[in-house]
């Protein structure tokens, strides 16, 4: 199976290019511009990593349960919504099943279902707008992303439960680990409230700006969560997660505002850079799509300037970069800085 390509800044790739990391703002990664909490480092720190861990995350997912008024039945931790996704296409896909995807989205997708012995059946959203088709056909499973990565659409409920319908007894699992950043979001767990045949894929990593420590979490009906524990193994959770990810449940409020700045920036930056020419797809997450034309060398020009960011030709958009939002006073030199990378010769 082929590797999937990530973003993210290497350093190898910095030390080749004679620049050091501190002078780099990373914004290949979609994380909460403000970093983590303070508590939740210290979480992490202390972790007491002389002894196992309770095997089920017990304590953590107690947590979670309460603090999002489910049942404990309704909820499973699981090391990162990366290692949920895999989890519950496994559980959920039989093997030489169509699943329904919404490219250009997440690679780790269409690895799980190959991984799962399944095969993906795409169906292709179009620039500008990149808008999903929800008119698909019946299938046992389907995999979206909401809001989704690379392109920040977001899709209304009742989308997400006309997909639902159209998959004709089949289970979606719903992707949200942008949703925090989302103005106005609706709460997807209420899907599953409603008994729909739904799987709520949470990471925690993307509002707690933690993504090293891979902890996140699934909401589904009690008989789905029983059949992905059992398939789960023991232990999934080290110390050092499970701690931090308590602290996350008690902080995430004050993450939270983070909103307001991830919004005001994302209009702000989006309206700068397509008054200067570029195509910028809409947005509500906390990143941007913008049409570079070569999306390797504009990368390459920003990171001279002090910016990463991600080249989507992975995603199949090699003319497109994918841009997560920084705090505002860093907004303003990215946007000085990509309006002089788009204006470099090429090749040089």
């Amino acid at each position: 199976m082929t590797p999937v390509t990530h973003g993210g800044l290497q350093p190898e790739e910095l030390r080749d290019l004679g620049i050091d990391p501190i002078d780099v703002l990373d914004l290949s990664a979609n994380l909460n511009p403000f970093g983590a909490h303070p508590d939740v480092l210290i979480a992490a720190r202390d972790a007491d990593i002389r002894r196992y861990p309770p095997s089920d995350a017990a304590p953590l997912r107690d947590s979670l349960a309460r603090a999002n008024g489910l049942d404990a039945s309704n909820v499973l931790v699981t090391a990162g919504a990366t290692a949920a996704l895999h989890l519950a296409v496994r559980a959920l896909l039989p093997a030489g099943e169509a699943c329904a995807i919404w490219p250009p989205t997440f690679g780790e997708y269409e690895a799980a279902i190959a991984a799962a012995g399944g095969h993906a059946v795409g169906y292709p959203a179009q620039p500008p707008a990149f808008t999903p088709d929800l008119e698909v056909a019946p299938a046992p499973l389907a995999v979206l992303c909401n809001p989704n990565n690379p392109t920040g659409v977001y899709l209304s409920r009742a989308d997400v439960e006309r997909i639902v319908a159209r998959l004709g007894g089949g289970t979606l699992i719903l992707d949200v680990a942008y949703d925090a950043f989302v103005e106005g979001a609706w709460n997807a767990d209420d899907l599953v409230r409603a008994g729909l045949p739904v799987v709520v894929v949470h990471s925690m990593t993307k509002l707690h700006a933690a993504p090293g420590l891979r902890v996140g979490y699934v909401v589904a009906s009690a008989e789905v969560v029983a059949r992905l524990s059992a398939a789960q193994p023991s232990w999934a959770i080290g110390a050092a997660a499970l701690s931090a990810g308590l602290a996350m449940v008690s902080v995430e409020p004050q993450q939270r505002r983070a909103l307001a700045e991830v919004t005001r920036v994302r209009e702000s930056l989006a309206q700068t850079l397509a008054g200067a020419g570029p195509e910028v797809a809409p947005s509500r997450a906390n990143f941007l799509l913008v049409r570079v034309g070569d999306a390797a060398a504009v990368r390459r020009r920003l990171l001279h300037r002090g910016f990463a960011v991600r080249d989507c030709a992975s995603f199949g958009l090699p003319e497109w970069v994918r841009v997560a939002m920084p705090v505002e006073a860093a907004a303003r030199r990215l946007a000085t800085a990509f309006l002089a990378s788009l204006e470099e010769p090429a090749g040089s």
